[in-house]
């Protein structure tokens, strides 16, 4: 497996002279007031922050911002806001801004919405990334040029993620407001941007990575993130040729993760925080309704289960797998290896709603999980999609196969901790049976195309479940692919009222002092 941690490795070391100073202290001038007197880097003027001692701290500054915007400090983030918009979970608790995402429904700026800190500390994590930049200019020096070229890598590479997420998840009017990249930050030096196009991010993405790419001669594990990031923005794009090239070059066992850790709250794996609280669970079969009409509950099983073919023959499987109208994915029915899952543990399965009833995520089984930002799965699945597009629906079967025949192998990679369970049953050895072309010669050109586009996209869905691509998917379903069938949940809700039409968070309400940014042009219903 080819990891890399943000946290804490690529660590400038301490002087020499500095450490064996720091090992001779004599213990007679030891004054234990002092050696507790901590200056908080919070209060550290920008100036203090301008040398190379601080290049490290800046650095990694900048990326645990973007962590708590993509994956979060054990609370809503990008994480959990993209998977409650889609189908791929359900809100188990009363927060008003969690029924209104899931029901896609979401409140006025004003009111605020559960995306709201994930937009600020990605924007906080660009500036960051683009100060600490020009600190690493400033002091680099031949003896730490290998070192920085690292450094200058994965800020670009940060930048590159944060219009990318943003691109994803908000509205096609997304401001970009800037401050001085060096010296003082000045409240009157800031500028408003003016709002970028779901397009122009991704332009301006595909940008970043390249130049992260371009300090990555000698740094395989930065290379290969920012290849990711860009097959990935290439793909918003519809540019399926370019995003394969780029990512050809990335192995099947190379993974990116964003750690997370048991040690503190703010560093906790936030859907593990989030589900084992009650706020939210896996979902089935969104957007379906009972042959009554009601809407079908996706969090509760069917009254008429279903086998699960991995399983041994006896074992009966309680959600179901098709239901009426449903546009949302049967991530339980299915019973997938690639998305296991139990019942919440407290309150005999119940959510912090105590008439519903809440599965949790088994790929994020503690505090201490840790979430896929970019992979060579991700990379496969791209060229994949390219294939489908380049008239290669055989090329297409062939690179989900091989996927498929290697699962024992890429789940470890994907998941170290994951719990290969579902409910109350376990596997040892998951597999996954080989897949056939779902078109026809009774199919016209286009329902040959539809059907394979459609297994395509549940493939992404079950390998990248709930690691924040499934809202940009759907989104891209409806403007690159121009599908015109409701690909989000529609119709009545299982827990009242009905699906709006919002597919975008808006940008938040302290957004509306930039004159540049008008809040009308920030519409959440288009994709």
């Amino acid at each position: 497996m080819t990891r890399y941690n943000f946290k804490r490795k690529g660590l400038r070391p301490l002087p020499a002279l500095l450490l064996a100073g720091a090992l001779t202290l004599p213990m007679a001038a030891c004054d234990t007031d002092e050696l507790v007197a901590v200056e908080d880097p919070a209060q550290l003027r920008p100036e203090e922050v301008a040398n190379a001692a601080a290049i490290p701290a800046l650095v990694n500054g900048a990326f645990r911002q973007f962590v708590g915007g993509y994956s979060g400090f054990g609370d809503d983030s990008f994480l959990s806001s993209s998977a409650v918009i889609s189908d791929e979970m359900y809100f188990g608790d009363t927060f008003t801004t969690r029924e209104a995402a899931d029901k896609r429904n979401l409140q006025t700026p004003v009111l605020g919405n559960i995306s709201d800190a994930a937009f600020s500390r990605l924007q906080q994590a660009r500036f960051n990334a683009r100060r600490a930049f020009r600190v690493v200019e400033q002091f680099t020096t031949p003896e730490t040029a290998a070192a920085d070229s690292a450094h200058r890598a994965r800020l670009r590479a940060i930048e590159g993620y944060v219009y990318v997420t943003l691109s994803e998840g908000w509205c096609g009017a997304v401001p970009f407001s800037t401050v001085p990249e060096t010296g003082t930050i000045d409240p009157t030096d800031i500028k408003g941007g003016t709002p970028l196009s779901t397009r122009a991010m991704n332009d301006t993405a595909v940008a970043r990575f390249k130049e992260a790419i371009s300090f990555t001669s000698t740094n395989t594990q930065f290379r290969r993130l920012a290849a990711v990031g860009q097959g990935r923005a290439l793909l918003n794009l519809g540019l399926y040729a370019e995003a394969a090239a780029a990512v050809a070059g990335v192995p099947n066992n190379f993974v990116f993760k964003i750690e997370h850790s048991s040690n503190a709250g703010s560093e906790n794996n936030p859907m593990f925080q989030l589900q084992g609280n009650g706020r939210y669970g896996i979902s089935n079969l969104e957007g379906g309704a009972t042959a009554s009409g009601a809407a079908f509950r996706p969090d509760a099983g069917s009254p008429n289960p279903t086998t699960n073919p991995n399983a041994p023959p006896t074992l009966q499987v309680l959600p179901a797998t098709s239901a009426p109208g449903a546009e949302g994915i049967a991530f339980r029915g299915l019973m997938d290896p690639r998305v296991p899952y139990q019942g919440r543990a407290a309150l005999n399965n119940r959510c912090f709603s105590g008439t519903i009833t809440c599965w949790i995520n088994n790929n994020y089984p503690s505090n201490d999980s840790d979430v896929p930002l970019a992979s060579g799965v991700e990379a496969r699945l791209i060229e994949a999609e390219a294939a489908l597009q380049a008239g290669r629906p055989a090329d297409m079967i062939t690179t989900l196969n091989a996927l498929r025949a290697s699962l024992q192998t890429l789940l470890p990679v994907l998941y170290s901790d994951q719990r290969q369970a579902f409910g109350t049953t376990t596997f040892a050895a998951p597999t996954l049976a080989p897949l056939t072309d779902p078109a026809t010669d009774a199919m016209n050109a286009e329902a040959q195309f539809a059907a394979r586009r459609n297994l395509l996209f549940q493939e992404r869905a079950l390998w990248l479940y709930n690691t924040g691509h499934r809202q940009g998917d759907l989104r891209r379903l409806i403007r690159v692919y121009g599908v015109k069938d409701p690909v989000f949940p529609t119709g009545r809700h299982f827990r009242g009222g009905d699906y709006g039409a919002d597919v975008a968070y808006p940008v938040p309400f302290d957004e509306q002092n930039n004159t540049n940014f008008n809040p009308a042009q920030c519409v959440t219903s288009q994709a």
